[in-house]
């Protein structure tokens, strides 16, 4: 759709010509067919809607003929993305390709791991924080500007960080309305709600190439062009992808020089400005829980101050797969029983459960329990039923002696917290320490031995975490 002396001129066939689309149907049909398509007229012959269309049902506002109309029509229906795709332009991609988009674009990042690279602006990161991923995440062009703080005294630039997102894939169109004023009434022309690929389509199809390199997405999408329309101009072929065929732009690698430990202290979210002595040796104990490749992971990320990216090179990975190995490794060094040693340090976590657990090795003495009390020092393979290898794994998560394993099983969902320890082997423990006169069957850990107690049990906590993560919001 060229501007030819102050005039836009459309370039449409025939109604009757073969290759017209009559329809929003027709239309989708065959975008599911070609894969993607422009929305008007570029570089390459045919890679367009408007030259399948008739030209003068645009704009008419005839939802049957106009394909200006049949846009929000087939966004609405969730079944093709819409959005800026297209150097900048609008355009639709079929489900089936948009996982090479998205790894294309993308290069394998999701958006956070691309912002802790710092790949992405700040301005990026403030519109996609109010995105979830969830399915009812769609918002208004006009209320994400407002959310994330554009326009006077803000930031800059809304429509430009909005496409970039669209041409990054990692925002598209789900459907267009129109807004109401105060007394309820419809004004205006419709307006684009946003939404991420994956709320619309879901996690596993968008993200169901990034095992593939990121130039093999960029290739097929190439071949397709090719094959459909005859293209053999890369320049042409770049300037309507809006990157470069085949691959990703080059990208700036940076680093910034490493404050390890602290910059794991923050990212454990741990109100530690400065780490003592004793607290070194527990952030060394607690490290040594991680098995060797998660050791590594944590090392090449923190030590070294690596990019997720270079991280990945280093042992074979995406730069994804990297970000969420290491975002998973984080929340094991978080659990209850290891971040202990970090917070009081090796000494002072001994000490702080040497004293919950003093309160009940003397409630035994006075019982006449001396079997129990002098137990409740020793290790938890001391316990007939608890192996050598079961042991292993509890001292690793900071439950050293049978005293402090008693006191975890007060506490509801107690295996929850321990790497490695599951319902079966749970469920032995706890049966081990009830022969040994270590528990009875008033603790939690002794009612979760029934799997429908455990689970429901289950299901509350989530809830309970569910609702505090709405209050943090």
């Amino acid at each position: 759709m060229p501007n030819e002396g102050g005039e836009w001129i459309m370039y449409g066939v025939d109604e009757d010509a073969p290759d017209c689309i009559h329809t929003a149907d027709e239309l989708t049909e065959y975008i599911n067919k070609v894969g993607f398509l422009p929305l008007f007229k570029n570089e390459i012959p045919g890679f367009s809607v408007e030259e399948h269309t008739v030209a003068t049902y645009w704009w008419s506002g005839d939802t049957e003929r106009d394909p200006w109309e049949w846009r929000e029509i087939i966004a609405k229906e969730g079944n093709i993305a819409y959005g800026k795709f297209f150097d900048k332009k609008a355009g639709f991609i079929s489900r089936e390709w948009l996982p090479y988009f998205c790894n294309y674009r993308r290069d394998g990042y999701d958006f956070d791991a691309l912002y802790d690279d710092e790949k992405a602006s700040r301005k990026y990161k403030k519109i996609m924080d109010i995105f979830d991923d969830g399915p009812d995440t769609a918002m208004l062009s006009p209320d994400i500007k407002v959310k994330a703080g554009f326009g006077k005294d803000g930031e800059n630039n809304f429509d430009g960080t909005v496409t970039d997102l669209q041409m990054m894939t990692y925002l598209c169109v789900k459907e267009f309305t129109r807004r109401k004023n105060k007394k309820g009434e419809y004004y205006g022309w419709p307006v684009a709600a946003y939404t991420t690929p994956e709320a619309m389509f879901g996690h596993d199809l968008v993200t169901a190439k990034y095992t593939e390199n990121a130039e093999e997405s960029g290739k097929q999408i190439v071949l397709q062009l090719a094959k459909l329309y005859g293209v053999n101009d890369p320049a042409a072929v770049r300037r309507v992808l809006g990157t470069p065929a085949g691959r990703m732009p080059e990208r700036v690698k940076t680093a910034k020089k490493p404050d390890y430990p602290m910059n794991l202290i923050k990212d454990l979210k741990l109100e530690i400005t400065e780490l003592s002595h004793d607290q070194q040796v527990g952030l060394a104990y607690a490290l040594s829980v991680l098995n060797t490749k998660e050791q590594e992971l944590i090392r090449l990320r923190y030590e070294e101050g690596l990019t997720f990216a270079a991280v990945g090179s280093r042992v074979g990975r995406s730069g994804t797969s990297c970000s969420s190995h290491i975002k998973k490794d984080l929340r094991k060094l978080s659990k209850e029983g290891i971040i202990g040693w970090i917070k009081l340090g090796y000494e002072g976590y001994i000490k702080s459960k040497d004293a919950e657990t003093e309160e009940d090795r003397k409630a035994f003495i006075k019982a006449g329990k001396i079997e129990q009390a002098l137990l409740m020092n020793q290790s938890p393979d001391a316990i007939e039923g608890i192996s050598a290898s079961q042991a292993k794994v509890l001292i690793k998560s900071g439950i050293f002696n049978v005293g402090i394993l008693r006191n975890a099983m007060k506490k509801p969902l107690w295996f929850d917290k321990i790497s490695g320890i599951g319902f079966t082997t749970g469920r032995k423990i706890v049966f081990a320490m009830l022969d040994a006169g270590m528990i009875d069957e008033s603790f939690p850990a002794y009612k979760e031995t029934d799997r429908s107690a455990y689970y429901k049990s289950h299901a509350e906590e989530m809830m309970k975490r569910y609702a505090e993560d709405q209050k943090c919001r």
